[in-house]
């Protein structure tokens, strides 16, 4: 027979699925030898074999036999090369990983766009806030929402930017409900995770990508409501706030009056008295929403002004939206002419806040979005706005 004719057959060995771990990670036949097979002995190797399962592991495998997960065989291989993946307990919240980089951005950068341009105001944002976020997470996705709103802000990439965005659409959206939810039920021990988020929410407003010409579509700017959220905030509430991380938040509430002549620029709203009071007849009845709106805002800016207050001109802005009444911001829904120009004006202050990332911009893009809503005879009132904005 010649050796092209000759057939060779592979010769047939046991397969063995006990072997030693060293053999097993190098994938080479194993002939369990005790206490070292021939192959550790050859390569000086330690040799060690899985240990037999006990009767009570036995026992326990029999119990979960219907589950659809194989139970895992911890050998001593697996234990040193491939550790099990912790498995998240069902019901669990655990966040991933794109989860907790937002997080580590909202403490070195993101949490220092809350509070005011004062020493100490962003640290309760910095450390107890995310603290809250861990007991409430309604308040642990705003946090993400608007660190994820903040590195879409800072993405020259348009793809990384939308990714950012829909990140941050996503952790509202599933935010808002809880929140809604807590609110109905304020206790001392929500309470500060409710403010907390209430500005949050603010800054989602500020800081969302809007539409060209959706500012005023619907009346008002939504931030502006917004903002208003929890309203007055309720005497039962004012302890536990006194007791907690959101004191020095709420100081602005209880700032009391100043002399409006700390404002170097008052004279400017002065001069809108007459034009705001003075009203056709059938008007009559907004001059006293028109003439309160006008009082808080010459307030907000003098308060600017003053050394104790502790109020820059962000916070002059939130406290002017807080203490307008009710009957102004309806007229500022309806788009009335007088109404808008007091909120241009407001725009000054917007505008001086502007070190801070959501507002940047944000005065300007609210004067563009009003200019269309007021007609040729009151854009003279709303001069001092645009030169204030570099839009005159």
């Amino acid at each position: 027979m010649s050796s092209e004719s000759k057939v060779y057959k592979k010769r047939p060995h046991r397969k063995v699925k006990s072997g030693c771990a060293t053999c097993k990670r190098r994938k080479i036949k194993c002939d369990e030898e005790k206490p070292q097979c021939s192959n550790c002995v050859r390569y000086s190797a330690d040799c060690v074999y899985p240990s037999p399962p006990s009767s009570d592991y036995i026992r326990d495998q029999a119990s979960t036999s219907t589950s659809n997960t194989p139970p895992l065989v911890q050998t001593p291989e697996s234990l040193v090369e491939e550790p099990p993946v912790p498995q998240c307990p069902p019901g669990s919240h655990d966040l991933p990983l794109r989860d907790l980089s937002l997080l580590h951005q909202w403490t070195i950068s993101t949490c220092y766009g809350f509070g005011d341009n004062f020493p100490g105001d962003a640290e309760p944002w910095q450390v107890d806030v995310p603290k809250l976020g861990q007991q409430f997470s309604f308040l642990m996705r705003g946090i993400l929402a608007v660190s994820a709103l903040h590195l879409a802000r800072l993405s020259t990439d348009h793809t990384v930017k939308m990714r950012y965005i829909q990140l941050a659409a996503y952790h509202q959206d599933l935010a808002l409900p809880e929140y809604r939810n807590a609110i109905t039920n304020v206790s001392e021990k929500n309470v500060h995770a409710i403010l907390a988020f209430s500005a949050l929410t603010t800054v989602y407003s500020f800081a969302a990508p809007k539409d060209a010409g959706s500012l005023f579509a619907d009346g008002a700017p939504e931030w502006v409501f917004l903002h208003r959220g929890v309203g007055d905030i309720p005497p039962s509430w004012q302890g536990w706030i006194d007791n907690g991380p959101m004191d020095q938040q709420m100081h602005r509430r209880r700032v009391q009056p100043v002399e409006y002549t700390l404002n170097p620029e008052d004279y400017r709203l002065v001069g809108l008295h007459g034009f705001l009071t003075n009203l056709p007849a059938e008007e009559q009845i907004e001059g006293v929403h028109y003439d309160n709106a006008l009082h808080w805002l010459r307030q907000a800016f003098a308060l600017t002004y003053s050394p104790e207050s502790r109020i820059g001109p962000k916070y002059g802005v939130l406290f002017w939206v807080e203490k307008v009444d009710q009957g102004y911001l309806e007229l500022l829904g309806l788009q009335r002419p007088r109404a808008l120009i007091l909120l241009a004006h407001c725009c000054v202050l917007l505008k001086r806040a502007s070190g801070f990332w959501y507002l940047d911009g944000f005065a300007e893009h609210v004067l563009k979005e009003m200019k269309p809503c007021l007609a040729d005879e009151f854009l003279p009132w709303i001069e001092w706005p645009l030169q204030a904005c570099g839009l005159s």
